[in-house]
């Protein structure tokens, strides 16, 4: 049983299969996915996302099925009943009625930018500080609210590219050379990799923002900066330009966590930017302390 935060389109699977995909939250503040086939698809409309209303679905004979993360499917044996009126659907939607942040995520998965996979792993991302980073294992992602409080090695920003396999090029017996295609003298373009080291009251991380994000936080692309640099007082541009975009504020950094032992000289990888819901942050705080207090 959960609430129905996002409503996808129905798409078409082969000839004759269509399915919808349903983000749910319950109490606990876990987000799934549901994927709805053929049937089961018109148990719910896409309209329900412009309405103020957080319908109630309960659904039994689910299978559980794993494909870039868990996720619950429809099978011969479901059934689904929408808005049931029994007691466990009183007290959630008493729950949702109560709780202002319910509301919030529910706005912020209809008005998301992000695919729904993404939209479910940054809102089941763990809330940690800095200073727990270097223990974190087993999640995809783990989230900090922190300031950016330098850039590191500005001077390679830009990084020469293959056209064919977007790998970094090396330079062999004064060629470009692609080690991944083989290719010598291989057509390049410039791509992003933006390094920064973050901060919050319990420590700092170098991380590092690959092409894509960086272009799309900076709101510029990679051939302007560039061109930027390669102009007189380039440098310092391209530095006013990050700190337009960082500087003075805090953000909530979606982090891949180590995959081995935490070395603080290497830099991690920032999966998303997201500016920082400050409701959300008092809701955590106020956990975060009350669980010190029962310790």
């Amino acid at each position: 049983m959960g609430l129905v935060l996002y409503v996808s389109p129905i798409e078409n699977i082969g000839v004759d299969s269509f399915k919808r995909d349903v983000a749910i939250m319950d109490t606990t503040w876990t987000v799934i996915k549901l994927t709805l086939w053929n049937a089961f698809a018109h148990v719910l409309d896409e309209n329900l996302n412009h309405v103020e209303i957080c319908p109630i679905i309960v659904a039994c004979g689910l299978h559980v099925k794993s494909f870039y993360g868990t996720y619950l499917s429809t099978g011969y044996y479901t059934r689904i009943y929408v808005n049931p009126v029994n007691e466990k659907k009183t007290s959630l939607s008493t729950w949702y009625t109560s709780e202002k942040l319910a509301r919030i995520r529910r706005d912020w998965f209809r008005s998301s930018t992000f695919s729904l996979k993404s939209s479910i792993d940054i809102s089941n991302t763990p809330r940690i500080r800095l200073s727990q980073f270097p223990t974190v294992r087993n999640v995809q992602y783990c989230r900090v609210a922190a300031y950016a409080c330098r850039v590191d090695d500005v001077n390679n920003v830009i990084y020469e590219a293959c056209n064919r396999c977007l790998k970094k090029v090396a330079i062999f017996q004064g060629l470009l050379k692609c080690q991944s295609c083989n290719i010598n003298n291989t057509v390049t373009i410039p791509r992003l990799l933006l390094r920064l080291t973050i901060f919050d009251k319990s420590g700092n991380l170098k991380v590092t923002i690959l092409h894509d994000l960086a272009q799309y936080l900076l709101g510029c692309l990679a051939t302007e900066v560039k061109s930027v640099l390669q102009q007189p007082n380039g440098r310092n541009r391209v530095m006013e330009k990050v700190f337009a975009c960082f500087g003075n504020r805090a953000f909530s950094w979606v982090l891949h966590p180590p995959t081995g032992a935490f070395n603080p000289e290497h830099s991690y990888t920032v999966g998303y930017v997201l500016h920082i819901d400050w409701a959300e942050e008092c809701m955590w705080l106020n956990k975060y302390i009350a669980s010190k207090r029962r310790k």
